[in-house]
């Protein structure tokens, strides 16, 4: 029985609920809450325990993991993000030092950041290389090779594989070096719940070896959003289950929990993803040259829809794809939109967007095959967590260069930092930040809205760390 189901009957036939939550499943009393409160219970009999299960959240988890051929699949009511913390603190408490080393891709998220902080890890990255529209490639096997041979062995190795823009890496090819190595490979699939599924000659990182993989499932399946799944291999499950214990709420809900299962059993019809891909390809013939498709990368999302136009900037297109054709984008970055499709997908997303298509279809542009080399690496004055633990004060953008940064800056979305504590602020970053309102996003702090200074660490602290 699905979770859903189960949490359904019980709502309406149940015993009358004398415990948490407070709303008692009066959902006629409040009506903010009225579709969730019948099936929004807490850990009463019969409905198990996130954190210690042994029956129907057992059974849900390990249909799961059937479905994605894991060895051991955890649901996540607290997105990807809370799956990334407790992989990345798997790994770390794994190597048995105080100062893990992470081999990183340097287009990470910043939840990968975090977790780096809160185990006072050291850095090393692979660093991609870039398209021409300035959104990162893949990162090749022989690039962590690579930096495996000139830094030494780390504790892990974290990439993020498809990236926000649909790329995706040869997660066999890098599996393989880390394995060899003797080194674990995390990979965030936030974006991938739905690779090997879609297009099946674009696998899922869990069948290509990973061994911890993070997915949301909410960014493009039918699932509630702040849902997702850890997929574990055995000799790092109980460990997983450990450190999730430390960072997912003891009270997850329900209604998450059901939308997972609901989910997953979806994802059993064949004409689940078959309606998905018809929609995608109508799309892509009425575009034309219209979406890009990166050259030279080892596989690409075609779920994903770069749009790009010849003379039309990317707030310009993203205007007027909002006043014209009633149209929200996913991202607007300066030079491109991106537009997302998922399993839900239809006919009237296909009928909104397709006159748009057809009227700019011969707009579109061409790139060469040769990307962007990847750009230099920021200089590491001392690890993040020395940073933060140092006195920091707030500057003009301006007088940042050269500095050390005193918090995570990060352009959103997609959430990637353009700098974290411990680093020199370059004039990579000062010129991003002073850019970026005109590409449609917005730069964040640790601490919240970019509002016009950057914290960086006293001058006393700087001169301190070069003397």
């Amino acid at each position: 029985m699905r979770l859903y189901d189960f949490l359904a009957e019980a709502g309406a036939h149940g015993k009358v609920p004398f415990h948490m939550p407070g709303h008692m499943r009066s959902a006629s009393r409040f009506d903010w809450i009225a579709p969730f409160a019948p099936i929004d219970f807490t850990e009463i009999d019969g409905l198990d325990d996130l954190h210690a299960p042994e029956g129907i959240l057992l059974d849900a988890m390990e249909r799961a993991a059937l479905r994605f051929g894991a060895e051991r699949t955890f649901f996540l009511v607290g997105g990807s993000t809370v799956g990334i913390l407790a992989s990345v603190t798997a790994v770390c408490r794994r190597s048995g030092r105080a100062h893990p080393t992470l081999l990183l891709a340097r287009n990470c998220h910043k939840s990968v950041w975090h977790a780096a902080l809160l185990n006072r890890a050291s850095l090393r990255f692979v660093q991609p290389e870039i398209h021409p529209l300035g959104f990162c490639l893949d990162v090749k096997p022989e690039a962590v090779r690579a930096a495996m041979e000139t830094g030494g062995r780390p504790d892990a190795v974290i990439v993020t594989s498809p990236t926000y823009d649909g790329v995706v890496s040869d997660i066999a090819g890098i599996a393989e070096v880390c394995h060899r190595a003797g080194v674990p490979l995390i990979v965030d699939a936030a974006h991938g719940a739905h690779l090997g599924f879609l297009d099946p000659a674009v696998p899922s990182p869990v069948a290509c070896g990973a061994d911890l993989t993070v997915m949301s499932l909410h960014k493009t399946l039918p699932s509630l959003t702040q849902t997702g799944l850890l997929h574990a291999r055995e000799a790092f499950a109980d460990l997983a289950a450990e450190c999730l214990d430390l960072y997912e709420t003891s009270s997850p809900s329900y209604p998450l929990m059901a939308s997972i299962d609901g989910c997953v059993a979806a994802m059993g019809d064949p004409s689940f993803f078959a309606q998905w891909r018809a929609r995608i390809d109508e799309l892509r013939r009425a575009a034309g040259d219209l979406f890009v498709k990166p050259a030279g990368v080892f596989a690409f999302d075609g779920s994903k829809l770069i749009l790009a136009m010849k003379g039309i900037s990317g707030p310009e297109t993203a205007a007027l794809l909002r006043r014209e054709y009633n149209i929200e984008p996913e991202m607007v970055s300066a030079k491109y939109v991106l537009l997302m499709t998922g399993a839900g997908t239809g006919r009237r997303h296909v009928d909104a967007l397709t006159p748009f298509l057809e009227r700019f279809r011969e707009r579109g542009m061409r790139f060469p095959d040769e990307p962007l080399p990847a750009p230099a690496l920021p200089l590491t004055a001392m690890r993040m967590d020395e940073a933060m633990r140092r006195t920091a004060e707030i500057v003009p953008p301006e007088e940042a260069e050269g500095r050390i940064a005193a918090t995570v800056v990060t352009l959103y979305p997609p959430g990637i930092p353009l700098a974290v504590p411990g680093e020199r602020i370059d004039r990579r970053v000062i010129e991003a930040i002073r850019e970026n309102p005109a590409g449609g996003g917005r730069v964040l702090l640790s601490r919240g809205t970019f509002e016009g200074g950057l914290p960086v660490l006293a001058e006393e602290e700087d001169r301190e760390d070069r003397q």
